[in-house]
């Protein structure tokens, strides 16, 4: 397949992955649906230098965000609490409390 000496915009390469992609999903689904035979793995061949570049640039913004996201949920984990949580169960009562009460209801 000849690539064109043309510079070829951004939308259009992203088109074109997608499209590239969506053409290797649908074989990957007929494989599964007529030979019973479950890709693990897509294999796309003669991909331009630009749609690699956005594949690699989608990866690796993926994996930021990634990072990110356990960095954000282990620094959540490790937050001192601000209040500090009392079982009521774990209370022993109060014998002052409970005449009190019972003199209320007499």
């Amino acid at each position: 397949m000849l690539e064109s000496q043309q510079k070829v915009t951004e939308p259009e390469v992203y088109e074109r992955l997608l499209n590239r992609l969506a053409l290797a999903l649908d074989a990957a689904k007929t494989a599964d649906r007529l030979r019973n035979e479950r890709a693990v793995e897509l294999e796309l061949r003669g991909l331009s230098c630009a749609e690699l570049e956005l594949i690699r640039a989608y990866l690796a913004q993926s994996q930021r965000e990634l990072q990110v996201s356990v960095l954000g949920s282990l620094q959540h984990q490790e937050m001192p609490r601000s209040a500090k949580i009392i079982w009521l169960k774990d209370q022993a009562p109060v014998r002052g409390s409970v005449k009190v009460r019972s003199q209320q209801f007499k």
